[in-house]
C-alpha cells in the first residue's frame, strides 16, 4: 500500500490537479496533506478532495515526518504540491519493489520547455547517476527503511539531500538498491520565472556550503535573503 505525503503551504491553486491525478491511481492507498500554516484555501481543498490533513508542523522536513508517522502504507511517497506524476507512477513503484528496490525517485520533466528547465533536467540525470536526487523528484521509500533511517532531519534546507544520502548509504550496506523509475514527474518551472541563472548559482553555492558543514539555519537565511533580492 502506498501512502502519498504532500507537504504544503498556500498551495490551494496547485493541489486540485495533483489530487485529481492521485485519486485516479489504484496503487495509492491514502493521500496525506501536511500543512505548514497555510493562509489560503489549502486545507479546504485537500479535505474536499478526499485527502487526510495533518497540521501543527512548520518546515518541510517536520511536516513530512508528522504525516509519515500517521501514514498506514508500507511505502511512503513524498510529492511536492506543484508536481504532476504521470499515469502509472504508482504501478512503477510496485514494479520496482518486486525487483528488490527499497526506495527511489522519478525522472523529472519541467512543465516549461525553455533552455534553463531542459538544462536542469540534464543536471538532474547526471546527479542521479551519482546517487544524488532531491525532494522535487518524488522520493519514495519503504516504511521499514524509513523507520530505520529515522525520517527527515528537521532542517530548513537540504533535509531531502541528507535523507537521500543516508538512504543510499543504507542500501549499499545492506546490499539493496534504489531505483529511478522511468515514469515522468512533471515539475513546475516557476523557479525559473525570474533570473534562472541566479537560481542555479544560488543552489550550487548553498550546497557547497552545506557540504562544508555550514549550518542549515544560516543557509536558510542566505537563501531567503537572496530570493527576495
Amino acid at each position: 500500500m502506498i501512502s502519498v505525503i504532500i507537504p504544503a503551504r498556500n498551495e490551494a491553486l496547485n493541489l486540485p490537479r495533483l489530487l485529481t491525478r492521485l485519486n485516479g491511481m489504484k496503487d495509492v492507498y491514502e493521500i496525506i496533506v501536511a500543512d505548514g500554516g497555510s493562509s489560503d484555501a489549502t486545507l479546504a481543498v485537500a479535505k474536499q478532495m478526499g485527502a487526510k490533513v495533518v497540521e501543527g508542523a512548520r518546515g518541510r522536513g517536520a511536516q513530512q515526518n508528522l504525516a509519515a508517522n500517521q501514514a498506514k502504507g508500507d511505502v511512503l511517497w513524498f510529492l511536492h504540491a506543484d508536481v504532476l506524476p504521470a499515469h502509472g507512477c504508482g504501478r512503477q513503484i510496485q514494479k520496482a519493489l518486486r525487483t528488490g528496490a527499497v526506495g527511489g525517485n522519478f525522472r523529472m520533466r519541467f512543465q516549461s520547455r525553455g533552455l534553463w528547465p531542459r538544462g536542469f533536467e540534464i543536471v538532474a540525470r547526471i546527479h542521479r547517476s551519482r546517487d544524488t536526487y532531491y525532494g522535487d523528484s518524488g522520493i519514495w521509500v519503504t516504511r521499514e527503511v524509513w523507520d530505520e533511517l529515522g525520517g527527515f532531519a528537521q532542517w530548513p534546507l537540504f533535509e531531502d539531500l541528507d535523507f537521500v544520502r543516508r538512504l543510499e548509504k543504507s542500501t549499499l550496506e545492506r546490499g539493496a538498491k534504489t531505483v529511478c523509475c522511468p515514469g515522468r514527474l512533471h515539475v513546475s518551472a516557476r523557479r525559473f520565472a525570474k533570473a534562472p541563472w541566479r537560481v542555479l548559482w544560488l543552489w550550487i553555492t548553498l550546497q557547497m556550503a552545506f557540504d562544508r558543514g555550514v549550518s542549515t539555519d544560516k543557509l536558510a537565511k542566505l537563501y531567503h535573503g537572496a530570493s527576495k533580492g
